[in-house]
């Protein structure tokens, strides 16, 4: 058994905005082992990318950690000063973010730049000559040739932007990758290429991935655990190939039932009607209760805790036994 790397205990982080406190992150609870890939999935505003943040302690001015822990090898990282987690941010946790034609500065070339990252946090400090061997490295182990670090970031593709930036997320030997949308904008070609580049780095150097995305099936290709995210909270977290086979949350089971395969028997697909809801005035009880087939009166009141369903399953829902079976869809 592998032994726990990052353990997010109880985390509540909000907002401070004119018209109130904007609920981002509600009371989340997960661990990821060392070698083993999580997959945080939901729709947009759900609170992935504010976790992905908050763990790299990069959240905007007006966040307030209201209570909760997260532990990089035993560390909270809520507990450091702003130059120790500095010095933690890509030695020990870095990011793929969204968005890799944004990410580059036009008018520097990007061997410069992932340079400029390795001068301010790589350890223990490399000659000029040591600096470009390994970035040479990192090239190749992404798929590019090392002569395009000498060159800008309009000379690349999208597809080539977004491996030069998994390159700088690898340049200082971190334990753990956060994978933002890694494949936004990317043809469906190039996505899987990108994906299966991730994989395979991950297998060789034994590290560990978050990815983040709202498309479930882009998940399911890379992940060892699916959590599922709806209005700030965890409300389901498994094996990937449990809670495909089975999702117990009713906002799971809508988000893959809204989802076409081309494995398993012919289904029809069915819709997740509604919107999510405000975070400034989240909804009493269950968050997902307005738009839940299977609410009942406490639903509206109560607010579900996470509870064992069986299999390596958590989810958070006082009706999961009622969920049917998906059928047919499977990893």
């Amino acid at each position: 058994m592998s032994r726990p790397l990052l353990e997010v205990d109880h985390l509540v982080m909000n907002y401070t905005t004119e018209k109130g406190d904007v609920s981002a992150i509600q009371d989340v609870s997960f661990t990821l082992n060392e070698g083993e890939s999580l997959g945080l999935v939901g729709e947009s505003g759900c609170g992935k990318t504010s976790i992905a943040m908050s763990l790299l302690r990069l959240v905007a001015e007006n966040a307030r950690f209201d209570s909760g822990e997260i532990r990089l090898d035993g560390t909270d990282l809520l507990s450091l000063t702003d130059e120790e987690m500095r010095q933690r941010r890509w030695n020990d946790i870095s990011m793929v973010f969204q968005g890799a034609m944004n990410a580059w500065n036009p008018v520097y070339k990007v061997g410069d730049q992932i340079r400029e990252a390795m001068d301010l946090h790589f350890h223990p400090r490399l000659s000029n000559a040591e600096v470009e061997a390994r970035i040479s490295k990192l090239f190749e182990l992404v798929g590019l040739n090392p002569a395009m670090m000498n060159r800008y970031p309009h000379e690349f593709s999208g597809g080539m932007r977004q491996r030069a930036i998994i390159a700088m997320a690898l340049s200082c030997d971190p334990k753990i990758i956060i994978a933002d949308e890694p494949t936004t904008a990317l043809d469906v070609i190039v996505q899987d290429q990108i994906l299966q580049e991730l994989k395979k780095i991950q297998a060789d150097l034994g590290m560990s991935i978050i990815y983040i995305s709202h498309d479930i099936a882009v998940i399911a290709e890379v992940t060892d655990k699916i959590g599922v995210m709806y209005a700030g909270k965890l409300v389901e977290l498994g094996s990937t190939r449990e809670v495909f086979a089975r999702p117990r949350h009713p906002y799971a089971f809508l988000l893959l039932s809204s989802t076409p395969s081309v494995t398993g028997p012919r289904r029809k697909l069915a819709p997740l009607e509604g919107e999510p809801p405000d975070l400034l005035n989240p909804p009493t009880g269950c968050r997902f209760h307005p738009r839940c087939p299977y609410a009942t009166d406490q639903c509206a009141t109560d607010e579900p805790p996470m509870e064992d369903a069986g299999d390596g399953h958590q989810v958070a829902c006082w009706n999961w036994k009622e969920v049917p079976e998906l059928g047919g869809l499977t990893k």
